[in-house]
């Protein structure tokens, strides 16, 4: 997600981090997604920064720039970790759609992380902070015409700023933990590993709660919005989330920045999240195949989450016998799972399925339901445990409600009820911080009244 103006952008996250710095003594921010605006160090489980992982990162392994003589670890060891991906997509309609064309779409992400206890001795403390920027042309809404889009990195308009912001305190002998700040709802909820992979949008944020309301709709990327959020894992097979985050306003989404304030928001979101893992729980036999200590760690999930908003919105076109709109609850819910199911023995090679299912109330939003499935194979081939292969297929329902207001917007009847997309791909490591992805997109049915359309293209990720 994001892209130039290096110097600008240097001297804004200066001048950010002494700004997070001096407020660690008092309150907290918001955190989050892929580094293609997925990738942050896991503090969900309660811990810091530090806490939350065994040694320090490999940059020599990871990144372009390395260490930078030794300054990494040094800012690592007084509790500040920087990372900088940049991320240039090239996608193209080929047929079908709006009309052939493509775009280039380009994002940079500087992501700063913060351990309270090594900074100013604030014991479970951490802050996370991250800045982005787009560049870039918008090949879904010129050239597809998807509902639910064709590429992650696609933004209504280009910004740069700040996406992510929290402060988090841990409790409980790290078993629980709060965060406060910007915090973007697909950080932590309704997420699968397995999918991050995928550049369609929707096996981020799956298409049913991403779809905006008659009223607001969630803090995702582009936009983020205030939160607070409350994660306990009271074993390491469970855990549970909850989250009150304010609603962005729908009919400023195309204009509304990186984020909203707190005043500018539209309502409240109220999500929850309770999860399990088979294998962490002993279900799954996931023991070593030799007496060498073994460090695969499977992918294993079940999961299932409620939302819902404040206050009552306007159904899409339902109205009353004066003709004023009908209000109803805007609410949802979403079940996920997804295992490592074959592991190729002795090695990090492994592949992986992914199942999600999510359905809304269909009266304040366009999406009724939705359902995505794929599968994952890291390090495909020996000697490229660092490469991932993918398939993957994700289908967005709309209700009787959303479909009438579709066909009212277009002039025309819908020629479909549902859009599907399927995607391959392939994940390259090319060097250390540097990946190549080559990715082919089939979408039936784009806006559920348009020629079925086939997306070409490749992603160039830059760890710097």
């Amino acid at each position: 997600m994001s892209v130039q103006g290096k110097r600008l952008r240097a001297l804004y996250g200066a001048t950010l981090l002494s700004f997070l710095l001096g407020s660690s003594l008092a309150v907290p921010v918001a955190a989050a997604e892929e580094v293609t605006t997925d990738e942050e160090v896991n503090t969900d489980a309660g811990g810091s920064a530090a806490d939350a992982t065994d040694a320090t990162p490999n940059w020599q392994e990871t990144t372009l720039s390395g260490d930078w003589g030794g300054s990494r670890k040094r800012l690592y060891d007084a509790g500040v970790q920087a990372d900088l991906v940049y991320s240039a997509d090239y996608l193209r309609d080929t047929t079908g759609g709006l009309k052939r064309g493509g775009a280039y779409m380009g994002h940079l992400d500087l992501i700063l992380q913060l351990d309270g206890e090594k900074l100013v001795g604030w014991r479970g403390g951490s802050a996370y902070l991250q800045l982005i920027s787009n560049t870039g042309g918008r090949v879904n809404l010129n050239h597809v015409g998807s509902l639910m889009g064709v590429d992650n990195l696609e933004a209504p308009v280009n910004r740069t700023g700040i996406f992510k912001a929290w402060l988090q305190q841990s409790f409980l002998d790290d078993k629980a933990s709060l965060r406060v700040g910007l915090y973007p709802i697909d950080s932590e909820f309704y997420v699968t590993d397995s999918s991050s992979v995928f550049l369609h949008p929707s096996f981020g944020m799956a298409a049913e709660v991403a779809s905006f309301g008659s009223l607001a709709g969630p803090s995702i990327y582009p936009t983020s919005s205030y939160a607070a959020r409350l994660r306990i894992d009271p074993d390491p097979a469970w855990y549970a989330i909850l989250a009150v985050v304010r609603g962005i306003p729908s009919d400023r989404i195309a204009t509304a920045g990186p984020n909203v304030s707190w005043q500018k928001g539209s309502g409240s979101m109220l999500i929850g999240e309770v999860g399990f893992s088979p294998a962490k729980a002993g279900l799954l036999d996931d023991r070593p195949t030799s007496e060498e200590k073994d460090e695969f760690e499977p992918i294993s999930k079940l999961a299932l989450g409620l939302w819902r908003y404040s206050p009552r919105f306007p159904e899409l076109v339902a109205v009353d016998a004066g003709g004023e709109p009908l209000l109803a609850t805007h609410w949802g819910a979403y079940v996920l799972a997804e295992q490592t199911l074959w592991r190729v023995p002795e090695s990090n090679r492994d592949l992986a399925a992914f199942l999600r299912y999510g359905f809304t109330d269909g009266k304040t939003n366009t999406l009724d339901y939705s359902f995505s499935a794929g599968l994952s194979f890291r390090g495909p081939f020996a000697g490229r445990e660092k490469d991932t292969i993918g398939i993957a297929a994700t289908r967005a329902h709309a209700g009787s409600q959303g479909r009438a207001q579709l066909s009212a917007e277009l002039g025309q009847p819908l020629s479909s009820t549902a859009e599907t997309a399927v995607e391959m791909t392939y994940r390259a490591q090319l060097a250390p911080g540097v990946a190549l992805q080559p990715v082919v997109q089939r979408i039936f049915n784009p806006g559920l009244a348009l020629p079925n359309a086939t997306v070409a293209g490749v992603r160039l990720q830059l760890a710097l």
